[in-house]
């Protein structure tokens, strides 16, 4: 079946979400950085969510006109209440806010709470390495819980990312955006939607069995993810939950049901206030050249040695992970990207569907 351009199914999108009552501006936003994911790799957090949102406006848990309120102001820290308004718009005047405070005073420390699904983190945190910043964020998920404690076999925590962007020459150096747990949780709804099997070490069923079947994971009692690097991993999705959490305000998970929130804490740093600017990006770019000469881990002298090293995307060389990294892809506006929706078919006319 046909698969749907990038400008194309952009302009969609803005469609749909203005349609449904959200200011024209913001629509584009959230279509904008819902389309970016699926240019740079990352499906889990693309258009496969349009039909989310859609959902989420008609429901009444997303408020698409809700007034952003700030519930304090200085000149290093800023809480926001999103008002149930579009994470994405909500994200954006955090990070913004954030970049204004730490430009006049070298850091800043801005929370968001009452706020829906946020979106890939690292576009805020690009955001800030844009503007010689070293942008960081970490987030929660109350009443979004898919994520086991380390050596637990039920839902406990959310897959909490983290991001952290470093300013380079042309942009950023360096972006990390992941989650916690070995997955984002959108990772296996994709699986779901696509009909495949998740590899192994992905998450475990209700009885702590090790599974696959993406029908499990979302079956009753429904499977857990797990956490990334087993108690490293559980350490870090903890201190997420305090961060994110407890101090924006949001809360940490908890029992009970409730509308899905996102906890969020950006904190931006001004390089310019440690060191000179361009001298910490030579020196960003000296240690990253060096990292790159590690004999890559497919040679011959490493085979056998490292199976599941042996590639990594058709990677060749050792990477560092930034937008222009060969693990992120082309943002150019007239790539095609396929959709699948949950009855596993693909194809620009499904993309119609959320109208109805």
């Amino acid at each position: 079946m046909p698969n749907i351009q990038a400008d194309k199914l952009e302009a969609l999108a803005t469609r749909i979400f203005a349609g449904m009552g959200t200011p024209e501006a913001d629509a584009r936003l959230v279509a904008t950085l819902l389309v970016r994911a699926n240019l740079r790799g990352h499906d889990s957090h693309g258009a496969i969510r349009i039909p989310q949102y859609a959902g989420s406006i008609r429901t009444g848990h997303v408020n698409p006109k809700s007034p952003i309120t700030v519930l304090a102001d200085t000149p290093v820290i800023a809480r926001l209440d999103g008002g149930r308004g579009f994470g994405q718009v909500v994200a954006r005047r955090g990070m913004e806010m954030a970049i204004a405070k730490a430009k006049a005073n070298g850091l800043s420390a801005v929370t968001l709470a009452n706020t829906t699904h946020v979106g890939r983190l690292a576009d805020y945190a690009e955001m800030a390495a844009a503007q010689g910043l070293v942008g960081m964020l970490w987030v929660n998920a109350v009443f979004g819980l898919n994520v086991a404690p380390w050596g637990g076999a039920a839902r406990r925590l959310g897959t909490n990312p983290h991001a952290i962007a470093v300013p380079g020459d042309g942009g950023p150096a360096m972006v990390l955006d992941f989650a916690t747990s070995v997955v984002a949780e959108g990772k296996m709804r994709v699986k779901k939607n696509r009909k495949q099997q998740a590899p192994p070490g992905w998450f475990i069923d209700a009885e702590g069995k090790p599974g696959t079947d993406p029908e499990m994971f979302y079956g009753t009692p429904p499977g857990s993810l797990l956490t990334a690097g087993e108690h490293k991993g559980y350490g870090m999705s903890l201190a997420v939950e305090l961060l994110g959490g407890i101090l924006s305000g949001t809360g940490a998970a908890s029992p009970g049901t409730g509308v899905f929130a996102n906890g969020t804490l950006m904190i931006c740093l001004d390089v310019e206030r440690f060191m000179p600017l361009p001298e910490f990006r030579k020196q960003v770019a000296t240690f990253f050249a060096w990292v790159k000469t590690a004999p890559h881990a497919g040679r011959p002298a490493f085979r056998g040695r490292l199976p599941q090293c042996s590639t990594i995307r058709g990677v060749t060389t050792v990477i560092v992970t930034s937008p222009s990294s060969p693990l992120s892809r082309n943002d150019d506006p007239s790539r095609f990207i396929p959709l699948f929706y949950s009855d596993g078919t693909r194809g620009a006319s499904a993309a119609t569907r959320v109208l109805a």
